[in-house]
């Protein structure tokens, strides 16, 4: 298992990406054909919402960590997946479930625990080309293109977290 160090906590309060607002975000998937993998509850209702269908989704039941979505609606129609992956956390098994979950589209990844590191999971383990959306609390969704440079980074800050257990 990693855990986040201090470091870790200060890179990841940065959007990894191009943070967008609702039309930003529809502007940015019209059209597109590619893997779109969401990490969060409230960015994954609002692709649903919109009309999108991501093609793995990654929810917790909470946002903000307080629980209040019920996760049945992400897992209609979709293979479900599940992950215990402790807060502050990346899980040894989270690198082989998203790669289960990306062979096995749509799909659903219900985390018992925390999502929010497993974004960088999700940039690493997705295929070039693929966008990978998060939330940013009180800012709105970020949006990671999935190419050499994101790869790179994420391998970066994962370097920066602490092998425990």
């Amino acid at each position: 298992m990693l855990k986040a160090s201090e470091e870790t906590r200060r890179i990841v309060r940065r959007p990894l990406g191009t943070l967008l607002d609702t039309d930003g975000l529809r502007k940015m998937l019209k059209g597109f054909s590619g893997i779109v993998i969401s990490v969060g509850d409230v960015v994954s209702q609002r692709l649903l919402d919109m009309g999108f269908k991501p093609g793995v989704c990654v929810v917790d039941g909470k946002t903000l960590r307080t629980c209040t979505h019920s996760v049945e609606r992400f897992q209609q129609g979709r293979m479900v997946l599940r992950l215990v992956n402790p807060p502050g956390t990346i899980s040894k098994e989270s690198w082989k479930v998203f790669k289960q979950a990306l062979d096995s589209q749509p799909s659903t990844i219900l985390v018992e625990g925390e999502e929010d590191l497993l974004t960088l999971v999700a940039v690493e383990t997705a295929p070039y080309g693929s966008i990978v959306v998060y939330g940013q609390p009180g800012e709105g969704v970020v949006a990671i293109e999935v190419n050499e440079s994101s790869k790179k980074t994420v391998l970066e800050i994962v370097g920066t977290m602490k092998t425990c257990g």
